[in-house]
């Protein structure tokens, strides 16, 4: 499936720093979940570059140039046509799954660090 570069639509001011807001706490937990193994810190990375699409049209047009990104937009778009009731339980288990492979991974980390 081949997603055309949305149109921008900017923001009103109002929006617009709310959502500079949300994407620096975003970026702040993303931080912090890629030093802590237990918050998944790639999930809020991409949901503040994703908010920043909406804020800035250099980032929209950026971000829609880059394979990757476009990838997890494919995936975010095919969700399109779940109910919110199959929106909730998917995220619950991708959330689910992310906290049991942060505390998989801290208990490796933590085993290795006893053995030494």
């Amino acid at each position: 499936m081949h997603l055309p570069t949305p149109q921008f639509n900017p923001l009103p001011l109002y929006a617009k720093v709310i959502a500079l807001v949300v994407i620096v706490g975003f970026v702040l937990l993303g931080i912090i979940g890629l030093i802590l193994p237990i918050i998944p810190g790639v999930l809020f990375l991409f949901l503040a570059a994703l908010l920043l699409t909406r804020v800035s049209r250099r980032a929209s047009a950026y971000a829609h140039n880059q394979p990757w990104f476009r990838k997890q937009l494919q995936s975010w778009h095919a969700t399109a046509g779940l109910s919110w009731g199959q929106r909730a339980r998917l995220s619950f288990w991708v959330a689910a799954k992310a906290v049991v492979q942060g505390v998989a991974a801290g208990a490796r980390f933590t085993c290795r660090s006893l053995r030494r």
